[in-house]
């Protein structure tokens, strides 16, 4: 047993650091791009998350390490010293916590995607998909708790030596409730970020690199399955500790890269976003992805920069519209940059623009091909900046 516990303890330490290690990116990335004010409601679930995954790697290594749990054999009970029981009877507590521990985990991170593919498809027809998931996946969180609960009564019978039925040591009825809707929803949320980044108009090398990204998700769906192979197949194996590990580790990495993506773009060489010369900048922003900030320099032309964010923006618009704006910015004088900026507008189906809006905004110019001239006068450099983008 305490070979397994230093292998387990070998395995499980360093995955947990490196996970530690990107949802501090995470946190660091959101603080950086937006402020700490900005920070969002997944932010805070996540940080719940990595408290019960911490609590789950703390108690599988004490469960390896210590004196079993109400899960043996009948023949071995008659060997059974009152210390050996008070060991097993404490061990089972920890079991129990785990369990839940891993429970909070697993379904802690489904919350904070599918809050991320909220952001992610608002204004989209694949909302109401994200809307469903986020339903079944209540459920699901629902049925396993219940499971916890019911399969074993009285409820003290989970750390009893001599349980009162067999679930109450192998929880048997939860491992497969669970199995069923944790395995399910994972292929359900699998397959919502993979087509808009498909249809999505990246340029080839962030399609790939977040392409890769979400189908780390795959890995937490093999590992899901694993894991109940090992669980239930052989209820006295302890090789299941090694799978909660690995899909619990692998969850949280799929779940923060994404968050960190606006990091790696500027760190990574080619993965960030062309700045233009000193009088000129262009912005592709497209339309069909949730804000992935990431910092552009404008330089005013006399020396001092200013930073606006590379956003990419969804519109409350299903034709999933992309707007491309060439900004030529001339040497302005101190504090003030001038800009005449053309807007082409293009959409998948056919728009009454000027129906939209009763009140045409001043020197705005709507043609019927779709293409929008705004020629401005002299707008101060922070809030230009914004306005060019359409960012808050």
């Amino acid at each position: 047993m305490m070979e397994f516990a230093d292998k387990l303890k070998a395995e499980s330490w360093p995955l947990f650091g490196v996970a530690v290690a990107i949802y501090v990116l995470r946190i660091f990335s959101r603080i950086h791009f937006y402020g700490y004010r900005r920070l969002q409601a997944d932010d805070a679930v996540m940080t719940f998350v990595m408290i019960a995954y911490t609590v789950l790697i703390v108690c599988l290594n004490m469960i390896a390490s210590g004196g079993g749990s109400n899960l043996y054999y009948e023949s071995e009970f008659s060997s059974f010293s009152p210390k050996m029981i008070e060991e097993r009877i404490k061990g089972s507590k920890i079991v129990l916590v785990s369990e839940q521990a891993m429970l909070c985990t697993i379904w802690g991170v489904k919350t904070c995607m599918l809050i991320f593919y909220t952001y992610l498809t608002n204004g989209l027809k694949a909302r109401r998909i994200v809307k469903a998931v986020i339903c079944y996946v209540f459920c699901g969180f629902f049925a396993c708790e219940m499971a916890m609960f019911l399969q074993c009564r009285p409820f003290k019978g989970y750390w009893a030596i001599k349980p009162p039925k067999p679930d109450c040591a192998t929880f048997y009825s939860y491992a497969f409730t669970n199995m069923i809707f944790n395995i399910s929803s994972d292929f359900m949320m699998l397959c919502i970020p993979l087509p808009l980044v498909y249809r999505s108009k990246l340029p080839l090398k962030q399609k790939i690199a977040v392409t890769t990204i979400f189908c780390m998700g795959i890995f937490v769906i093999v590992a899901a399955i694993l894991t109940k192979v090992f669980n239930l197949s052989d209820m006295y194996s302890v090789n299941y500790m090694f799978w909660y590990v690995r899909e619990s580790s692998v969850a949280l990495y799929v779940s923060n890269l994404p968050l960190v993506w606006p990091l790696i773009r500027k760190v990574i060489p080619g993965m960030g976003t062309n700045t233009g010369s000193s009088n000129r900048s262009k912005y592709n922003v497209q339309s069909s992805g949730a804000r992935l900030g990431a910092d552009v320099e404008l330089n005013t032309g006399i020396g001092r920069k200013s930073r606006v964010q590379d956003a990419t923006l969804w519109e409350d618009n299903d034709s999933q519209e992309r707007l491309a704006a060439d900004a030529t910015i001339a040497p302005p004088p101190v504090g003030h940059i001038r800009q005449d900026v053309t807007f082409t507008i293009t959409t998948e189906e056919r728009v009454d623009w000027p129906a939209k809006s009763e009140k045409a905004r001043p020197g705005v110019s709507v043609t019927e091909t779709g293409e929008t001239t705004h020629n401005d006068s002299e707008y101060q450099v922070a809030v230009r900046s914004k306005n060019i983008l359409g960012s808050s």
